[in-house]
């Protein structure tokens, strides 16, 4: 095992989840990136948090709009993760430029995105500092899982993969 006093963690990590966050801005265009570092943050009331970089396109989107959608990759979306995420909404839009395929919420003015493993459409709740990062805490005010269920994506830097069940011996 290799160890150092302060780890580098602007690499890679493996492995992690994917976490596609879903956004609009100010003037109703979507965005979506990927994103490594989120988690259940309360079980009571429903809490998930985030962490976007200032410099962020979807920083300014959720900060200014205070809704986001937490959506957990899915199988099958690794593709999606790649083009997302070399590219800046700020530039682009997403949405169109790789259409990607979207629902309607029924909460949040936020798109759903199809394919995913989990939609959790959420209200802002919490934004707070952390270094070069903002924390966003979001209420999950709805929750959307496809039938059948999608396995979740992992990133075991950047190759792709879903866990798969194993019975114990």
């Amino acid at each position: 095992m290799n160890s150092s006093k302060a780890p580098d963690f602007g690499r890679p990590h493996s492995p992690e989840w994917v976490i596609m966050v879903v956004s609009r801005d100010a003037q109703g265009k979507p965005n979506v990136m990927p994103a490594g570092w989120g988690m259940h943050c309360s079980g009571s009331p429903p809490y998930m948090a985030v962490s976007i970089g200032y410099g962020r396109y979807t920083y300014r989107c959720i900060h200014d709009t205070g809704e986001f959608v937490f959506a957990w990759a899915g199988e099958g979306q690794a593709q999606l993760v790649e083009q997302t995420g070399s590219t800046s909404g700020r530039d682009i839009n997403k949405f169109e430029e790789f259409n990607i395929a979207s629902s309607e919420p029924t909460v949040v003015n936020v798109p759903l995105l199809d394919g995913a493993a989990s939609n959790l459409e959420c209200r802002l709740v919490h934004e707070y500092e952390s270094g070069d990062h903002a924390i966003f805490v979001g209420e999950v005010v709805a929750s959307h899982q496809p039938e059948p269920p999608i396995r979740r994506l992992f990133n075991f830097e950047r190759t792709y993969m879903v866990a798969v069940a194993e019975e114990p011996s």
